[in-house]
């Protein structure tokens, strides 16, 4: 026989939920306990929207990931740009030079050298020329060549080519000889040109911004003995230089004038 179920009264607005032991809602309290991602809801939301909004977080989670995986990081597509360094003249450093270029030498005679062996030290950029050596014999006078000095000296090693994060690099194997050429008694100089390659007309660099120079002063000593000074007088003068580029001729020291002018 079929019963009808009594009707209940609806409970009131106001009226406390009633929830049977075990329930969800008394899982509640337990939740509170739990992580904060494990409490997404308040006392109004509803049982279902308790499990249903877990499940969303989840997804959007699972779409960040896949977002980071498939998003590329800071990948470089590109090689990073790459300067050369720019070729400089060699430069002849002053704490690198032998002999002493302040001081004045002696030469033959009873008290001089024979010889004076010339140390330096070389900094440059070479962009790889090599580096070489010249030394002319009182630099600045005006041979009959038109050539500013009386001798020049060009058979000497090269230096390897170098760069500036080398430091300076060592050159040795220079030297002049007495004897090489004549020379009278009296002052006269050496000087110490290098550059990354000289003309073969006028011995002078190619190029005389690339080129550095230093000079030693000395006594030539008389053969025939006698006093020979450590103080130079009457050395010979300077009349020309070397051209800033060959076509353009010796240079005329005072006025700065080209020898092939007019």
């Amino acid at each position: 026989m079929l019963v009808e179920r009594p009707p209940q009264q609806a409970p009131s607005p106001t009226a406390a939920p009633q929830h049977a032991a075990g329930s969800v809602a008394d899982a509640v309290p337990l939740c509170r306990e739990l992580t904060a991602l494990s409490w997404l809801g308040t006392g109004r939301t509803s049982i279902a929207a308790r499990f249903l909004l877990p499940a969303r977080v989840a997804r959007r989670s699972l779409w960040t990931l896949a977002l980071a995986v498939i998003t590329p990081g800071c990948l470089v597509t590109t090689d990073p740009d790459s300067y050369d360094a720019e070729p400089t003249p060699p430069f002849l450093v002053a704490g690198g030079l032998e002999p002493d270029p302040r001081r004045i030498y002696r030469l033959g005679g009873d008290s001089g050298i024979d010889q004076l062996d010339i140390s330096a030290s070389v900094f440059s950029e070479d962009a790889g020329r090599t580096v070489k050596a010249a030394i002319f014999i009182d630099y600045g006078f005006k041979n009959v060549e038109e050539q500013p000095f009386r001798f020049a000296l060009l058979n000497f090693p090269e230096l390897a080519a170098g760069t500036l994060a080398q430091g300076p690099r060592p050159l040795t194997g220079v030297r002049y000889r007495l004897g090489s050429y004549p020379l009278t008694a009296g002052c006269h100089r050496i000087t110490l040109v290098v550059s990354h390659e000289f003309d073969t007309k006028t011995q002078c660099p190619k190029q005389l911004f690339d080129s550095d120079q230093v000079t030693w002063q000395f006594n030539r000593c008389d053969d025939g003995g006698g006093e020979c000074a450590e103080s130079v007088e009457n050395c010979p003068p300077i009349e020309a230089t070397c051209p800033g580029t060959p076509s353009a001729g010796t240079q005329d020291a005072a006025s700065g004038a080209r020898e092939d002018e007019p």
